[in-house]
């Protein structure tokens, strides 16, 4: 169980699943390059690569709320001015909160370690700590202590979350004292962190609460301090084991139960594998964690290079998160996404905030991402991406036109301006409607009868017809010109050069090959050959467009 994948079954479609679960995906002459060096060299490149240097947000300082913050502490400070002044600071956290998502997505979208981003991505969820206590200074600070630790030890990682200030802030650990300890932090540190539900006793909570005690985040420069007045030194008796301990120990004691181990490994496995690993795999993962000492790399490796992982269990098998849909997007096609608050927008409508995950728990993950408005809004967003967005979708006020919109009646020289009903309705048959402009071809409508003339009404003859009047000069509307979208779209030279638009079956191939990452069914490329085939060639950049949007639209593409 988890024997390496043998040499022969390593190909271009499997360089491009692990790409797309290891990373975000890969443009398709790069999952040709890794199939011709081989999977050591393609996972030594993903688990090596070090983080690129990104410069932190301007705002990402301590003291950046300083200046309302003492205004806010100021006694000469009306309750009035307090409110306004908190107003303000909640508009300047979400200002900063929608930077940093903003941040974070093309950091993933660019990096040349995308590894190391999916696991940075991994741990935010594991370890889920959410905005909406915590100031955007500290939740940038911890992204950069996962990312620095998402492939190191995973006790140096819980250790250093420990003394995360912006954990400290969520589970109000920065608060707990010797005499109160809080049990928030403690509780989910076993449940959620380390062993999960079933593994531990009440008993255990109080004692990890009380060794935990003298955490703080102190000064203006918001840094952890341990303080040793605030921490209680008398014995504890934690899983069986008696002693004075404090967090650190608390956290040795929690990797040496097998069951974290395996906790973990499972965990791991169900992001980047499939979801229900049979019992035996489970046991197998763990023991491959403890005996890796819970190193990251190595058991990576492992996970990575297995037969499992790339079994026909795991293939297609991982419903694509909101994150995944978005920065694959960019990463494999060229798809531009909108920032700030539109960007924020597009999250929450598909299901996932990044750093606002839903409670303690993180992302259920899985077969939550789909239901039916977030599956209709990933396919309205798909068009919207191949095209480019419009500030309507992203919640942004429609954009003004940049033409009138043009009249269904056709616009005439005002000098001919019709008032009278005879002259509308010549406009009406110059449009090809006659309307009630039929001439009798049986009489004159001023010619007298028979028996007007009998009665001795004078005859007389038919009026002169009235001057040709000049026609109406008919100006036409102003071609529409196209709506302001916030992005560009779907770079198609990118992806289709002049010989391709002439043949069909190939413009299909090289689309499918970066949409899916791989040759989808014979039945479902089937489908779109049939499709392509309707348009007259060579393809525009139109037709082109209707055909990603389609294959972004099946249910294959929600998958990886």
């Amino acid at each position: 169980m988890l024997a390496p994948l043998p040499p022969d079954y390593w190909s271009a479609e499997a360089a491009a699943h692990l790409a797309l679960r290891a990373g975000f995906g890969q443009m398709p002459d790069e999952s040709k390059k890794w199939s011709e060096q081989g999977m050591e060299a393609m996972l030594n490149h993903l688990l090596q690569t070090p983080a690129d240097y990104v410069a932190p947000p301007e705002w990402a300082y301590p003291t950046r709320d300083e200046d309302l913050l003492q205004r806010i502490r100021n006694p000469a400070t009306t309750p009035e001015e307090k409110a306004q002044l908190q107003r303000d600071l909640n508009i300047r956290k979400s200002e900063h909160m929608a930077d940093l998502i903003n941040w974070w997505t093309q950091r993933m979208a660019r990096s040349p370690a995308p590894l190391l981003e999916k696991m940075t991505l991994f741990w935010h969820g594991h370890f889920a700590t959410s905005a909406d206590k915590v100031s955007a200074y500290r939740m940038w600070l911890q992204n950069e202590t996962i990312r620095r630790y998402a492939l190191s030890n995973f006790g140096t990682l819980v250790k250093a979350i420990s003394c995360d200030p912006a954990m400290l802030n969520w589970l109000d650990l920065g608060s707990s004292q010797k005499e109160h300890p809080n049990e928030n932090f403690a509780r989910e540190l076993m449940e959620l962190f380390t062993l999960g539900e079933g593994y531990y006793t009440e008993d255990d909570v109080k004692a990890a609460a009380r060794a935990f005690t003298g955490y703080r985040v102190v000064g203006p420069a918001e840094q952890f301090r341990f303080v040793a007045g605030q921490f209680d030194p008398s014995d504890k008796t934690f899983l069986g084991k008696t002693g004075p301990w404090r967090g650190d120990q608390v956290v040795d004691i929690l990797l040496s139960q097998p069951q974290c181990a395996k906790f973990i490994a499972t965990k791991i496995w169900r992001f980047f594998a499939y979801d229900d690993p049979a019992p035996l795999l489970n046991d197998a993962l763990g023991e491959q964690l403890l005996r890796c000492k819970y190193e990251l790399k190595p058991f990576m490796k492992i996970v990575l290079s297995s037969q499992e992982f790339f079994s026909p269990q795991a293939r297609k098998s991982i419903i694509k998160s909101p994150v995944q849909f978005l920065v694959q997007g960019q990463r494999t096609l060229g798809l531009p996404l909108p920032t700030g608050r539109s960007l924020v927008f597009i999250y929450r409508q598909l299901g996932q905030t990044p750093f606002y995950p839903p409670n303690v728990k993180g992302w259920d993950g899985g077969k939550s991402w789909i239901n039916t408005a977030t599956l209709t809004y990933r396919y309205e967003l798909a068009r919207e991406l191949v095209y480019g967005v419009l500030p309507e979708q992203v919640g942004l006020p429609k954009a003004p036109s940049a033409t009138p919109t043009p009249s269904p009646t056709p616009v005439v020289n005002k000098s001919l301006a019709m008032e009278s009903s005879m002259e509308e309705m010549a406009i009406r048959a110059m449009n090809g409607d006659p309307g009630s402009m039929r001439v009798s071809t049986e009489q004159n409508v001023g010619a007298p009868t028979k028996n007007n003339a009998n009665q001795g009404t004078p005859a007389y003859n038919n009026p002169p017809a009235p001057e040709k009047k000049p026609e109406p000069e008919v100006i036409p509307p102003p071609a529409p010109t196209p709506p302001t979208r916030l992005t560009t779209g779907f770079p198609v030279g990118r992806f289709v050069s002049t010989d391709d638009r002439k043949d069909p079956r190939r413009v299909v191939e090289k689309l499918s090959l970066a949409i899916f990452q791989a040759t989808p069914e014979a039945a479902l490329l089937d489908k779109f050959g049939k499709i392509a085939a309707l348009n007259p060639v060579p393809f525009d950049d139109h037709a082109i467009r209707e055909l990603a949007t389609l294959m972004m639209t099946t249910p294959t593409y929600q998958l990886c």
